[in-house]
């Protein structure tokens, strides 16, 4: 199982505006759970530009 990466993340974001919360992120990347897309995203930190 891969670690998920900040291109991942933002991918999902473009391609799934309307809900972004882990759930459904983790529910529709092969090889992501919950707890390992939340574990990255407390310890990464991604600036808004």
């Amino acid at each position: 199982m891969r670690h998920p990466t900040r291109l991942d993340y933002c991918q999902y974001l473009l391609s799934s505006p309307l809900n972004d919360t882990l759930t459904p992120f983790a529910d529709h990347s092969e090889g992501f759970s919950h707890e390992r897309i939340n574990r990255y995203l407390a310890g990464a930190r991604i600036p808004p530009a």
